[in-house]
């Protein structure tokens, strides 16, 4: 009975292989490139990071910035963000949303859904449409990351079937580490063999071994973005509800309802907005035990009539960019949803931290190196599994 299961084991590994091998050489190419994103994009398009004006000048203020914003993209953009961590020398980024014609009522058709912004002129220096399929300088960081999330393609289909792809990555994680395991006794003794690469004993087996040993060595971590794959992609359907079964869960920030009509215009404008998210935010700090470091950005949700409100606090993983945000009733100013990167819930400190780490946000430059190295190691592990499969193919046709 044994070495039947572990036939058909060996069947699913080897038929999961090679339904995933162009997905994950693809992810793989994709995603040690975009391992160091940020650092890409800003040398690849330099005029939509760097400002205009010298460093030295004056920063405008935050509400007047978005202002002059709305000012050049009206009336067939609207700009629901007020950019409230500021940085001399460096844009200020808005993301624009279409407004609807005042005469047919239909949404206008834009060529852009983000602006770059001088903050201290309020000069837009370049807009970007980051769904865009274009191979100019400007738009390659946004193109990799849509064929790492999508493949590029249209709707949901990319997402879904890299999704399904990533969940069949994960099981195929611990199938992979039971294969190895050795037939006889003593176990560690003979599993130990599984770990180590013999050179010397010709290429067929240097191949075998590499692909055995270098899926051993780095189980752990593939497994770790196999999963955070699926949490990618199939949030809902697959991670939420599993990881939730062992994990407690807050759920407040996604599950606040879209309202009958999307609001025009809510009776907190945009500065007594930030007072009142000031003051919840307060309120969630002395409840969790964190503290606010600076204010990164206030939006504008019209569908779900909420103000999302950003900050960089202590119980961030990035050191860059703020995390924890609520959201309070654009009308009311109450509190209605959080989100918390450490220091709530067990289930979402995990999915902060797997997101983090997937995406090479934490530990600063080794980090972004590894995962940069972790893509070329997949991608071997790819090549090799196919050089395998080719070979035991050419032996069983020629047993034939």
């Amino acid at each position: 009975m044994r070495r039947i299961g572990r036939a058909h084991l060996v069947a699913l590994h080897r038929y999961a292989g090679l339904l995933m091998a162009a997905f994950l050489a693809v992810a793989a190419i994709t995603g040690s490139a975009l391992a160091f994103r940020d650092d890409l994009d800003a040398w690849l398009a330099p005029e939509l990071f760097i400002a205009a004006s010298p460093a030295s000048a004056p920063v405008l203020d935050a509400f007047e910035l978005r202002e002059r914003v709305q000012r050049q993209v009206a009336p067939q953009g609207r700009v629901d963000t007020v950019v409230l961590g500021l940085h001399a020398g460096r844009t200020a980024r808005f993301p624009v949303a279409s407004n609807p014609d005042g005469q047919t009522g239909k949404f206008h058709v834009l060529d852009y859904d983000e602006v770059f912004v001088d903050p201290h002129t309020g000069q837009i220096q370049g807009r970007r449409a980051r769904e865009a399929i274009a191979f100019s300088a400007q738009q390659i960081v946004p193109l990799l990351y849509k064929v790492h999330h999508s493949l590029a393609l249209p709707g949901l289909w990319g997402t879904v079937l890299l999704g399904v792809i990533s969940l069949i990555w994960t099981l195929d994680c611990f199938i992979g580490a039971y294969l190895t395991f050795p037939k006889g006794r003593p176990f560690m003794p003979k599993w130990k063999t599984s770990w180590l690469l013999k050179w010397r004993a010709g290429a067929y087996r240097a191949t075998l071994d590499l692909h055995r040993a270098g899926g051993l060595w780095l189980w752990a971590v593939l497994l770790l973005f196999a999963w955070s794959s699926v949490m990618f992609n199939l949030r809902e359907p697959v991670f939420r509800p599993v990881m939730g079964v062992v994990l407690p869960f807050d759920d407040s920030w996604r599950t606040v309802p879209w309202r009958a009509k999307p609001v025009v215009s809510p009776q907190l404008d945009w500065r007594a907005a930030r007072e009142a998210a000031r003051h919840a935010m307060h309120g969630m700090a002395m409840e969790v035990g964190f503290t606010v470091d600076w204010e990164e950005r206030l939006q504008l949700d019209r569908r779900r009539g909420v103000y999302a409100y950003m900050v960089h606090s202590t119980a961030d993983l990035r050191r860059e960019v703020g995390n924890t945000a609520l959201l309070i009733d654009a009308d009311t100013g109450a509190p209605l949803g959080r989100w918390l990167p450490t220091g709530g819930p067990a289930g979402n400190t995990v999915s902060n931290w797997l997101g983090a780490l997937h995406m090479a946000q934490v530990f600063g430059r080794p980090y972004q190196v590894f995962v940069c190295v972790l893509g070329i190691a997949v991608l071997g592990l790819v090549v090799t599994g196919l050089m395998i499969w080719i070979k035991k193919r050419r032996a069983r046709l020629m047993a034939r």
